[in-house]
């Protein structure tokens, strides 16, 4: 008998490897981090033992999904700013904020909004952190949040330009190049070797770097092996923006600075003329698609669809808690099934298997990490979810991933393994007191509001929701 760390037994994984196999009555077994054997439960049971024996019969294994566009820090700005476009949104709700964001907001929302990714099944996150207005290191909270939930976490630290904010949303700090790259260094040097942690560049949007800027960027990202994300025409202001500075489209700009390529992750994609496409195909750049967000904003419809014909890898996001809400990737994952059926009129134009597929291989091209996640297969690391469909929502199930894309909701993810370590178990948490995280950012959040005197109004009349009452 060999010894293992961690096995789930008499289960059906649902792969999600090149031939999309789909085992019943399957184990899988795990070794540190690593999944080390895959084969019926009796040949399994036979061969290893292990303290830990997790009982999969009528669940699902599913790979760990892969969110590939977030703002952890938003989900202290929750519900604000709603039924607007994005600028109008921006103004009124996260450039307001930004001056008076501190570390512990940012601790207690990237805390949350992490336990919300792993209750949906993710286990590897994107977090495009661009809160850098009010005080320095503000990235060690979302750092801190990964470590103490026990997510997979990439951190990509952003730049933004504070300077063009309106009057009453300007910040103490407008951070420059120089001070970006210092503290893109500090973070390269503290997340060195770090098991679960990474790092990537993220540009805020197209005007806040100059060519120049773009160049230096793209020299900083071949030197140090990073990966660059950018949100991308979003909307039509991007291509505004550069063919009025430029006489260019912001694609043709970031391609003649050299931006693009296999490593680039463009977040968004909405607004793609046929250069574009273009720009993309020959770059092979890789794409989040971001559709709860993209639909809430009113920024129209990626043309997925295209993009995946072109062979380009398309990956899932929920984007930040201030644009979507939800850090729900069921719910990206559903959505990103209907709304191109809809938009298309065409049932068949992307169908759940393909939008698995983006969630959990595809998506894990897209961070560049599908040598050891996305799907589960022997030598991979051991980040995976048991779905549990014995709930009115999902009776009768007719197959797995059918059952997820149109049935599925969170309570569904019973338990989660990231980097073989158990995070969430039968739907407790193993690594962070829910119910503490939940209580702490509803009341740092609040008191955000307060000093930046944000908040909703029903009927012309303001509604205020104050912290929670002290549990019994």
């Amino acid at each position: 008998m060999q010894d293992a760390t961690l096995i789930v037994k008499d289960t059906t994984l649902v792969t999600m490897d090149r031939d999309l196999r789909i085992l019943q009555d399957h184990a899988l077994v795990v070794q540190g981090n690593t999944i080390v054997a895959i084969g019926p439960s009796a040949e399994i049971l036979a061969a290893y033992n292990s303290p830990t024996v997790i009982d999969g019969r009528d669940r699902f294994v599913f790979p760990g999904f892969i969110n590939t566009h977030t703002h952890l820090f938003q989900n202290a700005l929750k519900g604000l700013g709603r039924d607007k476009t994005l600028f109008d949104w921006l103004d009124s709700s996260v450039r307001k904020a930004l001056r008076e964001i501190r570390h512990t907001d940012v601790y207690n929302a990237a805390v949350a909004g992490c336990l919300e990714n792993i209750r949906s099944g993710v286990t590897t996150v994107l977090d495009y952190m661009y809160a850098h207005a009010s005080e320095a290191g503000l990235d060690d909270a979302v750092v801190a949040a990964f470590e103490q939930t026990g997510i997979r976490g990439i951190l990509g630290r952003a730049h933004t330009k504070t300077d063009g904010f309106p009057e009453a949303a300007r910040c103490p700090i407008n951070e420059t190049e120089d001070m970006f790259y210092a503290d893109v260094d500090r973070l390269r040097e503290r997340l060195k070797g770090h098991a679960r942690i990474s790092l990537a560049l993220a540009p805020g949007i197209v005007w806040d770097m100059d060519p120049d800027g773009y160049r230096r960027l793209r020299q900083y990202a071949d030197q140090h092996g990073l990966r660059i994300t950018m949100h991308l025409d979003e909307t039509a202001e991007d291509d505004a923006y550069t063919r009025a500075q430029y006489g260019i489209n912001t694609a043709e700009l970031l391609d003649q600075t050299g931006v693009l390529g296999e490593d680039f992750i463009g977040a968004h994609l909405v607004h793609l003329d046929a250069t574009t496409l273009e720009i993309f195909g020959r770059r092979r750049i890789k794409c989040s698609h971001n559709p709860v967000a993209n639909l809430i904003l009113a920024s129209g419809v990626a043309p997925v669809p295209t993009l995946r014909g072109m062979d380009l890898d398309v990956g899932l996001g929920t984007d930040g808690a201030a644009s979507n809400d939800t850090q729900n990737m069921i719910e990206v994952i559903k959505l990103a099934a209907l709304v191109h059926k809809g938009f298309h009129l065409d049932p068949t134009i992307l169908n759940a298997v393909e939008v698995v597929k983006m969630a959990t291989i595809e998506g894990a091209r897209v961070v560049g990490r599908e040598a050891d996640l996305g799907s589960l297969e022997v030598g991979k690391l051991a980040d995976f979810f048991l779905f549990n469909p014995r709930n009115v929502a999902c009776v009768p199930v007719a197959d797995p991933i059918t059952c997820l894309v149109y049935s599925g909701n969170p309570t569904c993810v019973e338990t989660v393994v990231i980097h073989g370590a158990v995070v969430l178990q039968d739907g407790v948490f193993r690594t962070t007191d829910e119910a503490q995280a939940v209580d702490a950012l509803q009341e740092s959040a609040y008191k955000l509001r307060q000093r930046v005197g944000l908040g909703n109004e029903i009927n012309g009349r303001p509604v205020v929701v104050e912290p929670f009452a002290a549990r019994a």
